[in-house]
């Protein structure tokens, strides 16, 4: 069966916030991405809350075991993260959701960057997280999403 890795979340606040660069409709993408015959890994670290609807999760993988699994994945799927980051170092393309950052400066032209409109951009690219306000208007929603993202429906044979 073909996995799409997430990686959904970005770094928690300091004020306990959530932080902008989250995408807030992971919920409803996954049963879409899984309507394509995928199986659904997260990843991230431990206190991490698992979304509901993967099929499994991973929490603080080692390196090497984190660029095997992308590697073997039909695709990724992040939010602006260490994983695009990483992704592009090892020559993996995949996803990477951006609402309020600007993928022109954090984005990497390896990697399919999404941004819904550069109007929701912050004003200040390099301040704190912690100064700014989340805005789900600053992402596309998860239909929309599935229109970029490639994942050819799997193909059964009886």
């Amino acid at each position: 069966m073909r996995t799409v890795i997430l990686s959904p979340y970005s770094r928690p606040l300091k004020n306990g916030k959530v932080n902008p660069k989250n995408y807030p409709f992971f919920d409803r993408l996954i049963p879409l991405i899984k309507s394509k015959g995928c199986r659904v890994i997260q990843i991230g670290r431990s206190g991490e809350k698992a979304l509901p609807g993967i099929d499994e999760m991973k929490v603080d993988l080692p390196l090497d075991e984190l660029k095997g699994l992308v590697r073997t994945a039909e695709t990724w799927i992040s939010v602006d993260n260490f994983l695009p980051h990483l992704c592009h170092l090892i020559g993996v393309q995949g996803y990477a959701i951006f609402g309020m950052s600007d993928p022109n400066i954090f984005g990497h032209e390896s990697n399919i960057n999404i941004l819904k409109d550069r109007k929701y951009l912050r004003e200040k690219q390099f301040d704190i997280w912690e100064v700014c306000e989340c805005n789900n208007d600053a992402y596309l929603t998860p239909e929309e999403l599935m229109k970029i993202i490639h994942l050819p429906q799997s193909i059964c044979v009886l």
